[in-house]
């Protein structure tokens, strides 16, 4: 676990684990839905605000939720709403579209977001942020040469163990491996993660992490800089890639004018500022 008062750890107070469904109604009695999201930034409401009918609820990627915290911590400060946020990953977020689900505002790729807007599940999205794919090795190594795409593709063919997730960078990378005809010779020493503060966590714990290296957003990166991993440097331009992340609101939200003001504090400059210095490039 990261130093709790580190301001740039706020996504990880234990305290906000959310514990209720996201339904566009919901009642603590629907808690049961909520077991499967335990992302440690999920946001709960309290049951007055429940029962008041004074909450927004938000379902976002994780890659932006140190802004997204701010955000609520700084739209709650009056006391009259509150913000339930789920955290998930690009390819959850898809699953959830396709069972339907519903939330006062979406923040995910801009891609999924075109998609639920032609589904008639969102309103035009708008940028939000974006965030490069970067190279994470333990500290205490020499950094690999990651400048060019054949000095990156010799580090991969040297290191013992490649870490990469199956969101969006975690996607990107399998494309590109793919497309260099390299994961059949790479397979036997690739391992993918759900999540990429899981993946980091299983390279900060290797027993012998020499050469072995996560390929994931530059944010994610970043903030474990404190937790014994160092960031090599961004994919070479030729395959270089950034996620652009849309936020979005439900034209059927009967908290669609709330939704909307809470969007317009997320979109202030002030609220990016922590996010910004791991690497998380705001967008407008």
């Amino acid at each position: 676990m990261p130093d709790q008062t580190n301001p740039l750890i706020c996504w990880r107070k234990l305290t906000s684990k959310c514990v209720n469904p996201l339904n566009m109604d919901p009642t603590p009695s629907d808690a049961a839905n909520w077991l499967d999201s335990n992302h440690p930034c999920n946001r709960m409401p309290d049951a007055p605000h429940l029962a008041a009918g004074r909450v927004l609820r938000v379902l976002s990627v994780a890659a932006v939720e140190l802004a997204v915290v701010h955000a609520c911590e700084t739209f709650e400060q009056d006391g009259l709403w509150q913000i339930e946020v789920r955290f998930n990953t690009a390819p959850e977020l898809t699953s959830l579209l396709s069972k339907g689900q519903r939330a006062d505002v979406w923040i995910a790729p801009a891609a999924l977001l075109a998609q639920a807007v032609h589904a008639g599940v969102v309103n035009e999205p708008r940028p939000l942020a974006q965030v490069g794919v970067g190279v994470a090795v333990v500290q205490g190594q020499a950094l690999p040469d990651v400048s060019t795409v054949t000095a990156w593709v010799q580090a991969l063919q040297s290191a013992p163990s490649i870490f990469y997730t199956h969101a969006s960078s975690g996607q990107h990378v399998h494309a590109v491996l793919s497309s260099m005809g390299l994961l059949p010779h790479l397979a036997h020493k690739i391992r993918r993660f759900d999540v990429g503060e899981d993946m980091l966590i299983a390279l900060s714990q290797m027993a012998d992490p020499t050469g072995a290296m996560a390929l994931g957003a530059i944010s994610e990166i970043r903030r474990f800089s404190n937790r014994g991993l160092a960031f090599a440097g961004p994919l070479p331009e030729p395959i270089a890639h950034r996620t652009v992340y849309a936020i979005a609101t439900d034209p059927l939200s009967p908290r669609l004018s709330m939704a909307k003001q809470w969007v317009q504090v997320l979109k202030q400059a002030s609220i990016w500022g922590d996010a910004a210095s791991t690497g998380m490039e705001p967008i407008g």
